[in-house]
């Protein structure tokens, strides 16, 4: 179990890494408008949307693992593979629900919201997730905690299409040898 100091220190980077999101957005929008050639890694599927990873920045080797499970997580999620996504949480992550505002804690608690909002995005329903792309991402490890952000873009389908963009923050706990996400931040805007 987290220490109370460890938990601190983890929520205490994830308000630094929000700061750092905004400016990475703002530095991913001046690449975008000057089209700087970028690397990207991209995964098609029949089954689910198009995923693309432009420009992953890792501070080091452990930091290259945490955003190799980030494009996981967001592989798992756009597909409906909801067991695969849940094994890659720690059993105490939270995220933040922009729309209600109010925190949701507990691997359970936050699997059941996943659940319900993957039934909106999900290739048979309503808003079929398109395309999803994490721009820029960036991962800074300290220690057994590592904060990433990036700006995620998505498409979604339907009746009435659309565009959102998002600064997103994640933050993740190293047990043993693996990596879980402990905690979600992002706020959808139209684009």
């Amino acid at each position: 179990m987290r220490s109370e100091l460890g938990k601190k220190i983890a929520y205490t980077l994830a308000l630094i890494a929000c700061s750092s999101s905004i400016q990475l957005a703002n530095a991913a929008e001046s690449l975008e408008s000057n089209k700087v050639e970028s690397k990207q890694c991209t995964s098609v599927d029949d089954k689910s949307c198009k995923i693309s990873c432009v420009d992953p920045h890792a501070c080091c080797a452990e930091s290259e693992k945490v955003l190799d499970i980030l494009q996981q997580l967001v592989k798992a999620y756009s597909s409906g593979n909801l067991k695969t996504y849940e094994e890659y949480l720690d059993e105490s992550c939270t995220t933040f629900d922009e729309s209600t505002h109010k925190l949701i804690a507990g691997k359970n608690n936050v699997m059941s919201d996943l659940k319900a909002k993957f039934e909106r995005y999900a290739p048979n329903g309503p808003t079929p997730l398109l395309s999803f792309t994490i721009d820029h991402p960036y991962a800074k490890v300290t220690g057994d905690t590592a904060v990433v952000t990036f700006v995620a873009f998505r498409e979604v389908g339907g009746k009435h299409p659309y565009k959102e963009k998002s600064n997103v923050t994640d933050i993740f706990v190293k047990h043993g040898d693996s990596w879980k996400k402990m905690h979600y931040r992002g706020a959808w805007k139209r684009a």
